[in-house]
């Protein structure tokens, strides 16, 4: 599960049913943390003055770090699905995959709020057991109750419960039924903001699991076409300019007049067209740069770092007024590498002593696998949250 995965065999054209390792999304995995990264230190206002405004420039836009997230699961989910797995064993090994994790990220971030973070306690217990159940999201102002970072495992939760419900559709559907699903889902990305303005207080299109559902579509969707070789994605010199074109127009403006955000839903289309991409050239023989032994090891981390490096950066800026360091670039610097390397040392110790032990551990308990005699599936441990 820890080694280096090693590039698939070259596979020349036609459907690509039998490549299973997509390593480049490994990597890419840990490129999305550092965006995200980037972006709460923005939030957290390590950088003061033009270096601040500069910082600000560059990393607004990490939050679509969880967007390429959200895409990634539902891409290797469907790439990775087994028919003949049952829907019990699949969501075993989801909580296999991501609730060790999540318990331990919620006791630090508990241990954080009643020391050094207290702006994260939460007036009652109800919003942090709703986390620990992995439902706060679905009430808007418990969104980041307990571990701040965990609302998108609340997401992640919700797309696991549906998948055994639309995977099944999908692979039986006709290329045109899927380019459908596709234009839908992208539609819906655009609209969510003005149907969460319709619902105040009930629905939030930044943490409502429902309204980032058609991101995990999408990814699921590409995926399906892919495999059967009906879809060939764009080249990396075209997928790679247009992911950053996607991260720029994730800040463009809403249609005047309403919250409807073009710019959202082109941000998740260039995103999925760049996993695409990355996905091909693995199962094509041309693994990038991605897929190299350091960024494999990192990307395996990076589930970990994500749910600790919010904490860990409030925790070394709890010292500054309000949290809020505001320092010149040349005292910023050096701190934001301390809450880097503290995160991720925190972060491999977690993947290596919790993670990985919990996860076999509790794999021995999926009774329908144990049935049918078969060794663990792999989970997507190595290349998606």
């Amino acid at each position: 599960m820890t080694a280096p995965v090693a590039p698939p065999k070259a596979v020349a054209h036609g459907p690509l049913d039998r490549v299973r390792h997509l390593p480049s999304l490994t990597g890419l995995r840990w490129a999305t943390a550092l965006l995200i990264f980037g972006h709460h230190l923005m939030a957290v206002e390590y950088f003061g003055g033009t270096a601040g405004d500069v910082w600000a420039w560059a990393f607004e836009a990490g939050k679509t770090g969880v967007t390429l997230f959200f895409i990634l699961s539902g891409f290797v989910l469907a790439w990775g699905y087994k028919p003949q797995q049952t829907a019990r064993s699949f969501w075993w090994h989801r909580v296999a995959r991501i609730y060790p994790l999540h318990v331990v990220g919620v006791v630090l971030a508990l241990i954080a709020a009643a020391t050094l973070v207290p702006e994260i306690r939460t007036d009652s217990a109800a919003p942090v057991v709703a986390n620990v159940f992995l439902v706060n999201g679905w009430v808007p102002d418990w969104w980041q109750a307990g571990n701040p970072a965990s609302w998108s495992l609340v997401c992640e939760a919700f797309f696991y419960l549906s998948f055994p419900f639309l995977i099944v559709p999908l692979v039986r559907a006709s290329n045109r039924a899927l380019t459908t699903v596709i234009v839908a889902s992208l539609a819906l990305v655009a609209l969510a903001p003005q149907i969460a303005a319709f619902a105040p207080g009930v629905l939030s299109s930044a943490s409502t699991p429902l309204l980032r559902l058609p991101e995990f579509v999408i990814g699921m969707t590409l995926a399906v076409m892919m495999k059967r070789g009906e879809w060939m994605p764009l080249r990396l010199g075209i997928a790679v300019p247009l992911a950053v074109a996607g991260y720029a127009l994730s800040e463009a403006p809403t249609v005047p007049g309403t919250d409807i955000h073009p710019g959202l839903a082109a941000t998740v289309g260039f995103y999925a067209l760049l996993v695409a991409s990355l996905a091909n050239a693995d199962a094509r023989g041309r693994s990038t740069f991605l897929a190299r032994p350091l960024w494999q090891e990192l990307g395996r981390v990076s589930f970990a770092f994500y749910l600790v490096h919010l904490l860990v950066i409030a925790s070394v800026s709890s010292g500054w007024p309000d949290g809020h360091p505001e320092l010149p670039w040349r005292q910023a610097v050096p701190l934001a590498l301390a809450a880097f390397g503290i995160a991720l040392a925190i972060a491999w110790a977690m993947h290596k002593l919790v993670e990985i032990p919990a996860q076999r551990w509790l794999l021995r308990y999926d009774r329908d696998r144990a049935r049918r005699g078969s060794a663990p599936q792999a989970s997507e441990a190595g290349t998606a949250r």
